[in-house]
């Protein structure tokens, strides 16, 4: 259902390249330039062309989507503030300005492009909070959630972190090791961020329950509460995976690493029971989609060109490398390091 949606999204939109079947070999199905219609649709659902890929070959409007990135930026440093200070100002007109960029947003997956820009450090929990409320939204349509529940969980992303603004500054930039005393003071930013957000009245509940439970893990061994599976809601749990994403994608307070690592990361914390597998294996499959036929580079040096993902394995795909093809499931250790 998920793909579907993402799939519908492009209707009206015109091509920007032609679009070939995958399952006929060289059987050219749609002409660049040409408007998508639910006709197309089917046809691409038919020979079985990936949404994400379809997605990707759409002309799109980047600059829109930028500038109301940016002055979304400024509001929510702004109400972040008010909020600091137990001032609900503000809070009204950033509900309803995020929900406008959540709609471009769902429209135009291209946002991902932008939001990983490299940013200042000053800027980086507004623009944390910002892309992580993106991307739990995006998260939510590849699950094929409601639109309702899709702003639900942008709401969510969006305010989860906003008790580390009670935090040391410099604890939070420090290069060195942390102390014990250090880590426990930063993991009291989710006490904060709940104690913050409860009273806010124009938020639902699960907003503070968010700030609260958003580093738990389904394993019990996250904080403050060491809950397991069973008791971290599903949203929260899609909140805490935006979250591990967006933090690895951004130059914050570690080294920025690429896509294919982060998805790395990602599904290796699924097989040992840290994220929810049933979440992170269609949002990786969804960030590996989006790299068909991209050139990248493999653990061994050697450039290669993605060429077919495994819907359970969508960080080891078929890739070629120069007239010969290798299924990085059966090339083991070898896997991708980075764009070439």
């Amino acid at each position: 259902m998920g793909d579907k949606n993402i799939l519908l999204d492009i209707i009206g939109n015109e091509l920007t390249e032609d679009i070939f079947s995958n399952s006929i070999d060289d059987l050219l199905l749609l002409k660049k330039g040409i408007k998508i219609n639910a006709t197309h649709i089917e046809l691409l659902q038919k020979h079985h062309v990936e949404p994400a890929f379809a997605v990707s070959l759409i002309k799109k409007s980047p600059v829109s989507i930028n500038k109301s990135y940016t002055s979304l930026l400024m509001e929510v440093k702004e109400v972040f503030c008010n909020i600091l200070q137990k001032k609900e100002d503000g809070i009204e007109e950033l509900l309803a300005h995020f929900a406008q960029v959540l709609e471009l947003s769902l429209k135009d997956l291209s946002i991902l492009d932008i939001i990983h820009q490299d940013i200042d450090s000053s800027n980086y929990i507004y623009q944390h909070s910002i892309n992580v409320g993106i991307i739990s939204a995006i998260i939510g349509k590849i699950l094929g959630l409601s639109k309702k529940e899709c702003h639900l969980l942008g709401q969510m992303g969006l305010f989860h972190d906003v008790g580390m603004l009670a935090v040391n500054p410099d604890i939070l930039q420090k290069e060195e090791r942390l102390t014990q005393t250090e880590y426990k003071e930063i993991q009291q930013h989710t006490f904060i961020g709940k104690s913050l957000l409860f009273s806010i009245t124009q938020l639902d509940i699960l907003v503070s329950r968010t700030a609260l439970l958003h580093h738990e893990t389904i394993n019990g061994k996250g904080y403050p509460n060491k809950r397991t599976e069973k008791d971290i809601p599903i949203l929260i749990q899609i909140i805490t995976i935006a979250d591990t994403f967006n933090s690895m994608c951004t130059n914050s307070y570690t080294q920025k690493k690429s896509y294919y690592e982060v998805i790395n990361e990602l599904i290796n914390s699924a097989q040992s029971n840290i994220l929810n597998p049933a979440i992170v294996i269609p949002f990786a499959q969804f960030i590996m989609n989006k790299q068909l036929f991209k050139k990248v580079k493999l653990t061994n040096n050697k450039i290669a060109e993605i060429i077919f993902i495994h819907q359970n394995d969508p960080h080891l795909p078929i890739v070629r490398v120069e007239n010969e093809y290798l299924d990085l499931r059966l090339a083991s250790p070898i896997k991708i390091s980075g764009s070439a």
